[in-house]
């Protein structure tokens, strides 16, 4: 550890003993100073920071949360605890980050900032999305809560579509759907219509991989209802998609799965067309059992065709051998 650090801790040190100091009661003090123990608190909290010690920096942020809280400053509070909550990201400590950040968010709330409170559920979303996805799908859900209680559908749109594709990811493919289609419907409210076709095919995708035909073709007649759907060039792709599951004709849906439109969508989505399967596999050429068939006839038609060729032979040669012993007798009697 470097001078520069034990400089920092030390520091740090000294502004905790003044803190308790602050906390302190006595006969001619007879209600503890909050408000400057928040203070140095906070102080050892940054000193602690820039050192790296970290353990020390959270505790202390803690501190400056339980008492701001205790001082009905809700949104100081939750600037303390969200604190708190990223230096426990950076330990890996991620299941107690995100109930440091829950706690931030409602605070937030209890400020009357919700916008800002999901945002801070956002964050803790993020952390824990590879290590346990079921909770980032709580917690980009509950952003999305939160962020309809101030109408902003774009925000809610971007959060339960995060959810989504997770939900997709952990093959909730039920959920996903729900899911979407929230999505889409907080898209119509900020009259973002180009996002709106994305997600169309992600659902429909969704229906078909559950090999759901007659719910993936509902939703594609009820989405042609949607504003600059119906002439756009995914509904020309669904539609070409559609038709070949139902017809059963592998060939021709992989051809319309190779569409670009299909390769950059997103990576789920994305996934979900390329591991597409389709209804008895019947494709528009002939098939490798088709023609081994095939084969097979002819196979057994010219070794049939030869086997008449050599009987019809086999009965000319017993002809002609008959015809000669016939003749032989007549010679002798001459």
């Amino acid at each position: 550890m470097s001078a520069k650090s034990d400089q920092k801790i030390s520091e740090g040190l000294s502004h905790l003993r003044l803190a308790e100091k602050y906390l302190k009661t006595s006969l001619f003090k007879w209600k503890p100073d909050q408000d400057s123990a928040a203070a140095e608190y906070l102080k050892a909290a940054t000193a602690f920071k820039n050192a790296k010690a970290l353990e020390q920096a959270k505790e202390s942020f803690i501190k400056v949360g339980e008492l701001q809280k205790a001082m009905n400053s809700p949104f100081h509070a939750a600037k303390a605890y969200e604190q708190a909550g990223l230096l426990c990201k950076e330990n890996k400590q991620f299941d107690e980050a995100v109930h440091w950040m829950e706690l931030a968010a409602l605070m937030f709330q209890e400020h009357g900032t919700p916008d800002t409170a999901a945002l801070c559920l956002d964050k803790a979303a993020k952390m824990v999305e590879q290590e346990k996805p079921e909770k980032a799908i709580y917690l980009y859900s509950k952003a999305c809560e939160v962020a309809e209680i101030e109408s902003r559908p774009r925000q809610c749109a971007e959060y339960i579509g995060k959810a989504a594709r997770l939900q997709v990811k952990c093959f909730k493919h039920e959920e996903a759907i729900k899911s979407l289609q929230q999505e889409i419907k907080f898209w119509l409210e900020a009259e973002n219509y180009p996002y709106i076709k994305k997600v169309a095919m992600g659902i429909i995708l969704l229906h078909l991989t559950q090999e759901d035909y007659v719910a993936a073709d509902q939703f594609f007649r009820n989405c042609l209802g949607y504003p600059e759907f119906g002439a756009s060039e995914e509904a020309g792709a669904l539609e070409d998609l559609l038709r070949a599951y139902d017809d059963g004709d592998e060939e021709a849906g992989q051809q319309v799965l190779a569409k670009p439109i299909f390769k950059y969508l997103d990576n789920m989505f994305a996934r979900l067309a390329r591991d597409l399967k389709f209804p008895g596999g019947i494709t528009s050429s002939r098939s490798a059992a088709t023609t081994s068939t095939y084969s097979q006839q002819e196979d057994w038609e010219e070794n049939n065709k030869d086997r008449e060729e050599d009987e019809d032979k086999n009965e000319f040669i017993k002809g002609e051998k008959d015809n000669e012993e016939e003749e032989e007798p007549s010679e002798d009697l001459c």
